[in-house]
């Protein structure tokens, strides 16, 4: 298992050193019921009334059970920690005794062949790429989970990687260390913002290597790029669970509603209360003046904001898969074999297949079945040029008035 030492909490942090511009942003953090905070890789320090730790992860002193919005400062190309101190050093090259002897053999023969701490950092995620799978349903592993991984079961996703290479290296006398945080996330161009999930949870690993300080590595990437590519873009896997662009779309305004609420709603605090009927020459409203205006200024916002998030942007595109599977079923229905609303295209062609005489015909009708099934559940997201494919095909199947269709 692996665990936060507390003394990483207390102490200067890890000196980092860039050439970088800051990046100055801000973030609106919903309750995690942890103490941990987001920021950027790497901040620079911890904003008001939040904490850094040694190795400049952001905290709280309680967790967080409400809503917090900061503002921060990072770089993203830096050297950290250009010296280890010894503390530092034993620390991230600690292992247990007596657990994962197979491991340890072989970070030992990659050491003893004379491989740098570079080479060596290749050498496992070669070992990764070659014979590796990445599953969300890894088999269950054992006392020496790192062996059974490694030898056995090679199949896992971030966290095995992770724990498996930081294994790796500390056997070979290279310092290194788990690290977990979010990778990418989902950017919202109506409201200029990047939204993270906690489905974009990632887990990587640091070395430190002389002359560098610590170096990110992603044993991940080596098995599975797809999962660590892309993962910030209108395209990416992150938000492929929608079935169709035009419900992408509608889940990207949504959110930026929920976006408006928080801004004007939730942090509405007790000063901007005081003073909000001011230009009306209420200096200090009451509670109940404060009410009604507050009603009224929510109903009025909500309600524009809505319409305007709802119909703003390119119009909502209509699933060109579903319109020519649409089609194809007019044009079958119009000689008379209809499809029921709670039918399956496969029930469909099961219920009519001997209704159409000619067996050509009927061939393509279910070759054109099959076409539109797989292509709509099958995949996470069909690829245009099959979509294209499938109603040009569409468009070329006709039942021609010598056909006949049995009642």
């Amino acid at each position: 298992t692996w665990t936060r030492k507390p003394g990483l909490l207390q102490g200067p942090a890890e000196d980092v050193r860039s050439s970088d511009t800051p990046i100055v942003y801000e973030i609106t953090l919903e309750p995690t019921q942890r103490p941990w905070l987001v920021a950027l890789d790497v901040p620079l320090q911890a904003p008001a009334n939040l904490h850094m730790s040694n190795d400049r992860a952001l905290f709280a002193r309680e967790r967080i059970g409400d809503l917090r919005q900061y503002r921060a400062r990072s770089v993203i190309r830096y050297e950290l920690a250009g010296e280890l101190a010894e503390r530092d050093r034993k620390r991230a090259l600690d292992l247990p005794n007596g657990f994962d002897p197979k491991t340890h053999a072989l970070a030992s023969q990659w050491r003893g062949a004379g491989q740098s701490d570079a080479a060596i950092v290749q050498s496992a995620l070669a070992l990764f790429e070659a014979s590796f799978t990445y599953t969300l349903s890894p088999p269950l592993l054992g006392r020496n989970s790192v062996d059974e991984f490694l030898f056995d079961t090679k199949a896992g996703f971030c966290e095995h990687y992770s724990s498996a290479f930081v294994v790796l290296m500390r056997a070979a006398g290279i310092p290194a260390r788990v690290v977990t945080g979010y990778q990418g996330g989902w950017w919202n161009a109506l409201g200029n913002y990047l939204l993270v999930r906690q489905s974009d949870a990632h887990a990587w690993a640091e070395v430190w290597l002389h002359g560098r300080g610590w170096v990110r590595v992603d044993p991940t990437a080596a098995v599975n790029p797809a999962r660590v590519e892309g993962r910030a873009s209108a395209d990416s896997e992150a938000q492929n669970w929608t079935p169709g662009s035009w419900l992408l779309g509608m889940r990207n305004r949504l959110d930026l509603i929920n976006r408006l609420w928080t801004q004007s709603i939730v942090q509405f605090n007790a000063l901007r209360q005081k003073s909000l009927l001011s230009p009306f020459g209420i200096s200090e409203a009451e509670q109940e003046d404060l009410l009604l205006a507050l009603g009224s200024a929510i109903a009025v916002i909500l309600l524009l904001a809505t319409a305007w998030v709802l119909h703003s942007g390119t119009a909502q595109r209509v699933d060109a898969l579903d319109a020519s599977w649409n089609r194809l079923r007019a044009r079958l229905g119009r000689r008379g074999l209809v499809s029921r609303t709670a039918e399956g295209p496969f029930d469909f062609m099961a219920r009519t297949r001997h209704r159409i005489e000619e067996p050509d015909v009927q061939q393509r009708l279910e070759q054109l079945v099959h076409a539109y099934v797989t292509l709509r559940y099958a995949v996470i997201e069909p690829d245009p040029a099959a979509v294209s494919a499938f109603a040009k095909a569409v468009g070329e199947f006709h039942l021609p008035r010598a056909v006949r269709v049995r009642d």
